[in-house]
């Protein structure tokens, strides 16, 4: 090894040694505060003693000087109620995704839907009128799910279609069939 070497070599440790050190000295001093001392847990004797001390009630705000003029009482409004509100929202599951429905009035409402792994939503209607549906899908079926309000809950029939890539193209034609 040469001197210029071994000289670069030496330096470069010392430069490593001193980074190190600096490093741990910059992460204890962050740890324990910049100014402060680190904090130090209270003993058990400690914490007895600071329960057993009385809190110190809030001092009274002082009295205004004068009564301040009120204006005569008002009557309280009335409230009419025009129509019952029942929501139940549900979180009705199929093999091909999840979807979070609410009836209101009888009628079905979607609030939310996801898909399932290997899922994506083809279409769907979120509220009426018509039917309220999701139709998942995948790569070798359909699942669509169509939701209806029974006693104010949502339920949901679930219908499983195997996708036909020439049918589903073109849904008007009859392919014959190979045999």
């Amino acid at each position: 090894m040469s001197k210029h070497s071994a000289l670069a070599a030496m330096v470069w440790s010392a430069a490593a040694v001193l980074g190190v050190g600096a490093g741990m000295a910059a992460i204890s001093a962050v740890g324990t505060g910049i100014t402060e001392r680190g904090v130090k847990p209270m003993t058990p004797d400690e914490v007895d003693a600071a329960l057993a001390v009385p809190p110190t009630p809030p001092e009274p705000s002082p009295a205004p000087s004068a009564p301040l003029p009120r204006d005569k009482p008002r009557p309280a409004p009335t409230v009419t109620v025009t129509r019952q509100v029942t929501t139940a929202i549900t979180n009705l599951a199929s093999e091909a995704g999840d979807i979070v429905a609410r009836c209101d009035g009888g009628a079905a409402f979607l609030v939310s839907w996801t898909p399932a792994q290997n899922f994506s939503v083809g279409d769907s209607n979120r509220t009426p009128p018509g039917a309220v549906f999701v139709r998942f899908q995948s790569s070798s079926r359909f699942v669509t799910m169509t939701v209806t309000c029974r006693a104010d809950r949502p339920t949901a029939a679930v219908s499983v279609d195997r996708r036909d890539d020439r049918h589903y193209r073109y849904p008007h034609r009859h392919f014959p069939s190979r045999g």
